[in-house]
């Protein structure tokens, strides 16, 4: 898990946050707004926030599963759970 952790966290999100400016700046021709810009409009400020949550998440979730594949090749094991547990509401009612 050291390596995804590795991967998942500090690696992906500055991946993330690189590929997030790049694509912004190209689309806008600006720097991505913050919620601190006063110039800057509600829809434009919550659209770059949603999109730049997205691609840190997505690429988060895609630099730990390559790290656990590469951990499984090398060990033979999982490092994660094998399948995923019922919803909770499921559960309650024994389904």
């Amino acid at each position: 898990m050291p390596i995804g952790i590795i991967l998942g966290s500090v690696l992906s999100k500055r991946v993330a946050e690189a590929v997030f400016t790049d694509g912004w700046e190209r689309a806008r021709g600006a720097q991505a707004p913050t919620a601190t810009t006063e110039l800057a409009s509600w829809p434009e400020v919550l659209g770059a926030a949603a999109l730049r949550g997205s691609i840190i998440a997505v690429t988060a979730a895609g630099f730990t599963r390559v790290g656990a594949s590469g951990f499984r090749y090398i060990t033979g094991f999982w490092p994660g759970e094998q399948t995923r547990p019922p919803a909770a509401r499921l559960q309650a009612r024994g389904d």
